[in-house]
């Protein structure tokens, strides 16, 4: 998987967006040996009592169900990265098969929208969709925190290591 987009100074932003997986790889395993196991049982059951291509049929359910996961798996690959800092903004989206997309632009002419599809972040040239997999209150989230961090890289925001009291 690429790294992050590299930026150098203070991160007024750093995020990392990645499809949500319902399941981990251990908790598929353990289904999907159950499934195998209950259609093992109504195999035996089918093949007691002569109807041999049923059995067949329950190992085609086996089949789908792991190509099905397979695929969602392989989708949870992508991730989004977003990296914001004083004067400079750099999105990298990644897709399922590695190859990413890079954007540097300036904050001063970015623009965020929260349209339902998706997070977008325009300027003057182009735009680019966000979080398209987040759930709709993680992208209204995703698009305050962003606007935010723009805000603050508009006017070259560095935090301060001395506090007066």
């Amino acid at each position: 998987m690429p790294q992050a987009p590299h930026i150098d100074g203070v991160l007024l932003m750093d995020a990392v967006l990645r499809p949500h997986r319902s399941l981990s790889a251990k908790s598929f395993r353990v289904m999907l040996l159950a499934v195998i196991g209950m259609n093992a049982l109504v195999a035996t059951t089918f093949i007691a009592s002569g109807a041999f291509p049923i059995a067949a049929f329950l190992g085609l359910d086996v089949l789908a169900l792991w190509l099905a996961f397979r695929w969602n798996y392989q989708d949870g690959q992508a991730a989004e990265y977003v990296r914001i800092a004083p004067g400079k903004v750099h999105v990298a989206s990644v897709d399922k098969r590695g190859a990413a997309t890079h954007w540097a632009l300036n904050p001063v002419w970015a623009r965020v929208a929260c349209d339902g599809r998706g997070v977008l972040i325009r300027d003057g040239v182009g735009q680019m969709r966000l979080g398209v997999f987040l759930a709709p209150d993680e992208q209204k989230d995703f698009a305050e925190a962003l606007s935010l961090a723009l805000h603050r890289a508009k006017r070259g925001y560095t935090p301060s290591t001395s506090r007066m009291e």
